[in-house]
């Protein structure tokens, strides 16, 4: 197992892109996520010790960029001003990064595994730290959006909702979750749910950094440095990515409005492999992979980050490896919030502000902030380092 991690990482140093690397425990068809449900998931981590094929890791190559907005468009929503200033050079070690946002199966994978060690505890629809006493994640009822319930007996998915971006996520239950995962594969926890710190430099599974997840989502576009992950294409038929009004045949549906992981690869999509509600019979996405290999940086879900938010940050950020600030920037609620990145299925076109790549976000505006559909919209990506 450690070899094939070093092998993972190794690869990740090399210049070449990862998606051409030819590394068979990289090179995963999006597809076969579609088949999976939370039982093949246990099954195949109980069964493989190698990390990279399971959990779907591109490697991430060492380097450096300059990170923050490299094209005039932070603060252009007059209700965000810009906190993507002063450009600042980072250099990151290499990592490893999921392909994919965690999927529900994935995340049910975890809580019945960690239900049945006695990790955790069930209260209405709230899914609770056993230990630790943090709220981890909310489930599907009574108002919340999650496409997971708890039957009584175990935690199930919704029919054909598996291969969705898990939602209604916390930080304290994506730090579970890595936790789980490095436990898995042999590796201590990185994370101390109780005190919010994790070992940023050992090995093991954890959330990304915001200058890991901003590296990782521009894919290497540099020379000029781009818009979005794939360019600077605007995405106006919302074929490249699930913004809101992106017209994708799962907007006929129930929220949230999340699409299948990897969905936008440039395939001709059909009915009858997905089950959506819409009636089209087909749907053609364009490409949207970056050219790190990795789906859904702009769109589907909000994915959370190690930082801390503080927009203040960029003007004292380290030069290397920066862990972000030691502490939060106090919300309009006096309270401290994590960051993440991305955009999502609900927003993302308006402004842009919320699909480019350098944008930033605490989860304040996403989370407490709103009273309809508090984290509806709201996952994550994993690390491996």
């Amino acid at each position: 197992m450690r070899a094939t991690l070093l092998g993972l990482l190794s690869a990740a140093l090399c210049a070449c892109s990862p998606a051409a690397s030819g590394d068979p425990n990289v090179a995963v068809d999006a597809t076969n996520d579609t088949a999976m449900s939370a039982l093949d998931v246990a099954a195949d981590v109980a069964q493989t010790t190698d990390p990279a094929t399971v959990e779907k890791l591109q490697p991430i190559p060492a380097g450096s960029f300059s990170m923050g907005d490299h094209n005039g468009q932070g603060g252009q929503d007059p209700n965000h001003p810009s906190d993507e200033l002063p450009l600042h050079d980072v250099t990151l070690s290499a990592f490893a990064m999921g392909r994919f946002e965690v999927t529900n199966d994935r995340f049910a994978a975890f809580l019945n595994d960690a239900g049945n060690a006695g990790a955790i505890d069930i209260a209405g629809n709230l899914v609770y730290g056993h230990g630790d006493g943090q709220l981890y994640a909310g489930l599907g009822g009574d108002g919340l959006y999650s496409r997971i319930t708890w039957n009584g007996t175990a935690f199930v998915v919704a029919p054909n909702r598996g291969d969705h971006p898990v939602v209604d996520i916390r930080w304290e239950g994506a730090l579970a979750y890595c936790n789980w995962l490095s436990g898995k594969y042999g590796f201590a926890p990185l994370c101390d749910i109780a005190n919010g710190t994790c070992d940023l430099t050992a090995h093991g599974f954890r959330l990304p950094t915001e200058a890991e997840w901003e590296y990782a989502a521009r894919g290497g576009q540099t020379a000029p440095y781009r818009i979005f992950p794939w360019g600077d294409d605007v995405n106006a038929d919302g074929t490249l990515a699930n913004w809101q009004d992106s017209q994708d045949p799962f907007e006929a549906g129930p929220l949230p409005w999340t699409t299948p992981v990897g969905f936008y690869d440039g395939t001709l999509h059909t009915k009858g492999d997905f089950a959506w509600p819409g009636s089209a019979t087909t749907y053609q996405t364009r490409d949207a992979v970056n050219g790190f290999g990795l789906h859904d940086v702009s769109g589907n879900v909000w994915e959370l980050t190690y930082d801390w938010y503080a927009a203040d940050y960029y003007s004292k950020s380290p030069p290397s490896d920066p862990p972000g600030p030691s502490t939060g920037q106090p919300m309009p609620d006096g309270k401290p919030y994590r960051g993440m990145r991305g955009g999502n299925w609900y927003n993302g076109k308006e402004f842009f502000g919320h699909g480019r790549v350098a944008n930033r976000n605490p989860t304040y505006f996403r989370g407490p902030l709103d009273p309809n559909h508090p984290w509806y919209h709201v996952g994550f990506r994993v690390v491996l380092k």
